[in-house]
């Protein structure tokens, strides 16, 4: 009986090279030696592929479980890393914007066409984030296998505390992918006018408290506070997906929260562990010049982000106590981190 294949261990075919390889891996390596093929990744682009065998592969080509990659220190130690976090994630959000087409469509638009982005009221913009809340929620259970595990209380804890900040994070992907910071992109493609704030607080029914202009004066602190923590610094380092991915990840695993047991902070421990080791991954990879520089410019942006969440928080509390201008009770129950 032939001994199964040391290259993906499918049914060997006998020694080829000097170990046991079936047809497939054997045509595979041959082809890529005599034509000297060059092969590019096919994802993000992270991978190092060079002719020659990889520091991170044994001498069969085999690509280890874990790779093994130099330290920006003098010293040069290793760093044992895995880089499956982020690849789902990511696999998994491009599935997200596809979900999203479809469930925003229903809100009376057409999935076959795309309309033109337009200002949204704080009415819109409300029922928009409690729709949304329940898709990121699923989209974090299927990307996130430590997360699922997770007790539903600690799992609460973590989506309430991760929402607004992942709202305002990913507004600032949406200005990098379009370069603009005059307005506040939303998930559905419309957005906030932040040069028009009384359009925002449109409100037809005149039920309000206030008008829509001293709303526009009350609440100005957050929009302002928004565009100078979130969108500039955003755009100036043109955050890429990966980077945006990244962010979300270590802002969900956060740890000192209310609540949150010590084996939960443990989990959150080394999910932040792994998501800092598979950065290091990408930049090295990716050839970023001082990319230890790069890394820290980007993991900055996480307290501003929070900054500007507690802002905007803070005024959604106050337009609930004072009833004007307020979300509904389950936004409040679902989207609102404690504090």
């Amino acid at each position: 009986m032939m001994n199964p294949c040391v290259v993906c261990l499918a049914r060997g075919n006998g020694k080829h090279f000097g170990v046991d390889a079936c047809r497939g891996c054997t045509a595979f390596f041959r082809r890529t030696v005599v034509n000297k093929r060059k092969y590019k990744c096919s994802e993000d682009d992270t991978c190092d592929i060079e002719k020659s065998i990889q520091n991170h592969r044994d001498i069969y080509g085999r690509r280890n479980p874990k790779a093994i990659l130099p330290s920006p220190s003098t010293s040069n130690p290793q760093i044992t890393v895995s880089t499956s976090i982020l690849s789902t994630i990511k696999r998994n959000y491009s599935q997200l914007e596809n979900v999203r087409v479809v469930v925003h469509s229903m809100e009376g638009g057409s999935m076959f066409l795309k309309p033109a982005p337009r200002g949204q009221t704080y009415k819109e913009t409300y029922r928009l984030l409690l729709r949304e809340f329940y898709l990121v929620a699923d989209w974090i259970s299927n990307s996130f296998p430590h997360f699922t595990e997770l007790p539903t209380n600690q799992k609460d804890i973590l989506l309430r505390n991760f929402y607004l900040t992942f709202y305002n994070l990913e507004a600032g992907f949406f200005a990098c992918q379009r370069n603009r910071n005059d307005v506040w992109f939303l998930p559905n493609g419309n957005f906030i006018n932040c040069q028009n704030l009384e359009s925002f607080y449109h409100d037809p029914n005149n039920l309000q408290s206030m008008t829509s202009a001293d709303a526009a004066k009350l609440f100005k602190g957050t929009c302002t506070g928004c565009k100078r923590n979130v969108l500039e610094p955003m755009l100036r380092e043109n955050v890429t997906q990966f980077e945006f991915l990244a962010l979300a990840a270590l802002i969900l695993f956060d740890t000192g929260l209310e609540g949150q047991t010590d084996s939960c902070v443990d989990i959150c421990h080394k999910v932040r562990t792994t998501v800092l080791r598979e950065m290091i991954h990408y930049y090295s990879t990716k050839r970023v010049e001082e990319y230890p520089l790069r890394m820290a410019n980007i993991l900055s942006i996480i307290p501003s982000v929070q900054k500007a969440s507690q802002k905007m928080q803070s005024d959604l509390e106050l337009g609930h106590l004072f009833n004007a201008y307020s979300a509904e009770k389950t936004f409040f129950e679902n989207c609102m981190g404690k504090r």
